[in-house]
């Protein structure tokens, strides 16, 4: 039998990292996993991945915070307390680099769909090259993808719609993981 590839080893290890180490990752870090996101296949050659990356200290932060109170308001109908805002801006500022993923739109829903795809792609290409680099990678389409003023505060110009938020730093722990055997829920015909 043959010996499995190293990179089956990297998809099996990677994973949706959300508790990172506090320790700073080098710009020339990020700009490697974005290399490799820009490498995903994509029909029609789109290219459609936008990327938008707010650093440790960037000021955005705060407006990304605001948003998110902002948005948790308006959907409870309630208030937060003080101690609520203090925790979600704590979270925001302590959190590794953030990278926002958008697709172009296209001409037409099949257009956008692929590129929406595509990007998709790009993303675990960004997730697998990050685990080989032993750092870890949070994928989230949470809360702060729904901040109602983000292509404000992100200052986007193209026609665009988020595929998601990725927090990238050093994971503090990577939990062991499980599937089904692919066996089970193939059929070969």
């Amino acid at each position: 039998m043959k010996k499995s590839p190293e990179i089956l080893d990297i998809i099996k290890n990677r994973r949706n990292t959300k508790i990172f180490e506090d320790r700073e990752i080098d710009n020339s870090q990020i700009e490697i996993l974005l290399e490799s996101a820009i490498w995903a296949p994509n029909h029609r050659n789109t290219e459609p991945w936008r990327f938008y990356v707010v650093g440790k200290g960037s000021s955005l932060r705060n407006k990304i915070s605001e948003g998110i109170i902002s948005l948790q308001e308006s959907s409870s109908g309630n208030k937060l307390t003080q101690d609520q805002k203090d925790k979600i801006y704590d979270q925001i500022y302590s959190s590794p680099p953030l990278i926002f993923v958008y697709s172009l739109l296209g001409e037409n829903d099949e257009i956008t769909e692929e590129n929406y795809g595509a990007v998709c792609c790009a993303i675990q290409n960004i997730q697998l090259t990050a685990t080989e680099m032993g750092l870890g990678v949070g994928w989230s389409t949470g809360k702060i993808c729904k901040i109602s003023n983000l292509d404000e505060i992100l200052k986007l110009k193209d026609q665009l719609k988020i595929v998601g938020v990725l927090s990238v730093g050093y994971p503090k722990s990577n939990s062991k993981k499980t599937r089904k055997d692919f066996k089970t829920i193939t059929t070969w015909l």
